[in-house]
């Protein structure tokens, strides 16, 4: 069973990279109408139309993918016990747990975890159910239970991530976006809102082309050696 649940884990944790990855449009290309002078805008419009059904298949697999993880988070690894906090780490009886980074622990959560009907920070919630007994879901890594449930409620993809703060000039090297060295994933969608300040609400990696050689402040996780932003100078992604 242990090895079983080892190998669903490592299964588990490449879907996960996957699944976030491919959500956010990594590897996608840029392709538009065009004509060679040739006479060949019905072979464009053919590429277009293959690779646009490329990109919703790519993306219809990386939602497969999350429901996935979802589905298999319970039946993962499991402690039960009393949660008590000690140094810096929660535990359960004497199992160490990961419950996120410091900016997380502090945003406000959207589960009522302790029951006392308030809605609070991640910390907050977890300080209220010290001393009572709990169910933690997640996956084992290096002895440190990485939690993704607590009492059957949802709390995070039970990964380890770095939060960062960056700031430097915005690059675009052959489709792609980069700041000091990191490569900057860019959701494949309509912008929520005008971070380049043109007026207009345009796809991500439009309002990312529009921001290109500036100097711009990003913060979010690293991912497998690449950022996944949380805030373009303030304004969340």
């Amino acid at each position: 069973m242990k090895m079983k649940r080892y190998i669903l884990a490592v299964g588990l944790a490449a879907i996960i990279a996957v699944a976030v990855l491919a959500q956010a449009g990594i590897g996608i290309k840029s392709i538009g109408y065009g004509d060679d002078g040739n006479g060949n805008h019905e072979k464009w419009k053919r590429m277009v139309y293959r690779h646009e059904k490329m990109e919703h298949m790519k993306m219809m697999r990386a939602r497969n993918m999350a429901r996935i993880v979802h589905r298999n988070l319970l039946s993962m690894d499991r402690e039960e016990g009393a949660l008590y906090y000690s140094n810096g780490i929660f535990y359960v009886d004497d199992t160490p747990l990961y419950v996120g980074d410091t900016w997380w622990l502090n945003h406000t959560i959207r589960s009522d975890y302790d029951g006392d009907g308030n809605y609070e920070t991640v910390w907050n919630e977890l300080n209220g159910l010290i001393g009572s007994h709990v169910v933690v879901n997640g996956i084992y890594k290096n002895g440190t239970l990485v939690a993704s449930h607590i009492n059957g409620m949802f709390l995070r993809i039970p990964i380890m991530a770095t939060f960062i703060t960056i700031n430097g000039t915005l690059e675009k090297i052959n489709g792609s976006y980069f700041v000091d060295g990191y490569h900057i994933i860019i959701p494949n969608r309509i912008a929520r809102s005008d971070y380049d300040g043109d007026g207009v609400l345009e796809r991500m990696r439009v309002e990312m082309d529009g921001l290109v050689g500036q100097e711009v402040k990003i913060d979010g996780y690293i991912l497998n050696e690449n950022i996944k932003p949380l805030h373009i100078n303030g304004i969340a992604i």
